[in-house]
């Protein structure tokens, strides 16, 4: 059966004759809506966490710099299931210096000095629950060969579990200086008084080191203590960096500085309640089951496929009551294989043979971006489609 693309079938037609009689107006330029004032957009903002070393069993007090395994098991599975996109540095750069749009939930996860406790105890629950982080170790710290025998002491990283963390995917390096995280005689750190040379040279020899373990040279920097000068920035943007970080409370915004971006310093013993304060957190956890569903919340910019958080280049849209989304989105992350016809505005799946097609569908053109009907869509691909009114999404279930 041929649509669109070479010779229209009867289904075919009847099928482009019904569109034109339904709830959504054929094939026109849909600008203007009220859900897409600018004005009315909330600003957009990253939250940056930062931790350091993690032990195994909760300790008897608050401190800034550690926190139990189960505590940060606790935090990441509460990302997970309150939908949270993890973002990576490209996604940090795209967003301060093209204004790229990212979900409304997005969290960097950092992690300072490179301790071993990072791969042993955080590195697992970042891969149960396929989130992503980013570790700024001190270069001189990095060891050669790991200790045999784990003893939760202040061990730091070895070049293997480097390597291996890298592989993953899920785990980028940054730059927390080769050897100049440390204070002076005059009580300040060593980067607000080391001069311009001194911390270029101390960049060379971690960038060096990188090259022999086989990482990329970094292009983002966590200041030691979050303290920095003049010299540091600017021997950091002509080291190739283009991201700093410093532990200064608050978020990160379109707006902000981006060598001086703000962090949330996670310390332990506080509770989820804490923990949501700290994040400035008001969202509600993702409905019972999106492990094993595609969910598609409407007026968002992110969509999750069993359980993972990915980015929309258009937010979901509901126009005269039908849901519209983009359609690389089916194509790119669902990967159905769809023919898109862009002189018909229709969109058809293909049939075996590549040149047939056992269903067609009218496209939209909302602000610039192909849209294609939910629901007519995925049933067609032979899903179950459901509207979650409490959460305010739709539902694709495989049957």
């Amino acid at each position: 059966m041929h649509c669109g693309l070479k010779h229209k079938s009867l289904l075919c037609k009847l099928l482009l004759i019904a569109s034109i009689f339904s709830a959504v107006t054929l094939y026109q330029p849909l600008t203007g809506l009220a859900s897409e004032s600018l004005a009315a957009k909330k600003q957009q903002k990253i939250k940056v966490l930062c931790y350091h070393h993690i032990v195994p069993e909760p300790l008897s007090r608050k401190i800034d710099t550690i926190v139990s395994a189960s505590e940060f098991e606790e935090q990441m599975k509460y990302l997970y299931e309150h939908g949270y996109y993890t973002a990576s540095i490209k996604d940090i750069e795209e967003f301060l210096y093209n204004k790229k749009q990212l979900p409304e939930n997005t969290v960097l996860i950092t992690f300072d000095d490179g301790y071993e406790s990072n791969y042993i105890y955080a590195y697992p629950v970042l891969k149960k629950y396929g989130l992503k982080a980013v570790i700024f170790p001190i270069g001189s710290g990095i060891t050669e060969n790991e200790q045999s025998n784990y003893s939760n002491t202040l061990t730091k990283l070895s070049y293997r579990q480097i390597q291996e963390m890298a592989l993953s995917g899920l785990v980028e390096f940054g730059n927390h200086t080769f050897d100049a995280h440390d204070f002076g005689k005059n009580g300040k750190a060593l980067l607000q008084t080391m001069t311009y040379d001194e911390i270029v040279n101390d960049f060379k020899k971690f960038n060096m080191l990188f090259e022999q373990i086989g990482i990329a040279p970094t292009k983002s920097i966590a200041y030691p203590f979050g303290k920095y000068s003049d010299n540091a920035i600017r021997a950091a943007k002509d080291s190739g960096h283009n991201i700093g970080f410093t532990v200064k409370y608050g978020l990160v915004y379109q707006d902000s500085a981006p060598m001086l971006l703000n962090r949330i310093i996670i310390p332990s013993n506080i509770t989820i309640d804490e923990f949501k304060k700290l994040l400035q957190d008001e969202s509600s956890p993702l409905p019972e089951g999106f492990e094993n569903v595609t969910l598609l919340p409407l007026n968002s910019h992110t969509a999750y496929v069993n359980g993972k958080a990915t980015p929309l280049h258009a937010p979901i849209k509901a126009i005269n009551g039908t849901s519209l989304a983009p359609l690389d989105f089916f194509t790119e992350q669902l990967k159905w294989d769809l023919m898109w016809d862009p002189s018909m505005f229709q969109v058809a799946i293909k049939q075996s043979d590549s040149t047939n097609v056992s269903f067609c569908t009218t496209a939209y053109l909302v602000n610039g971006t192909v849209m294609v009907p939910v629901k007519t869509l995925a049933e067609a691909m032979g899903y179950e489609v459901s509207w979650l009114q409490d959460a305010r999404m739709v539902q694709l279930k495989k049957p």
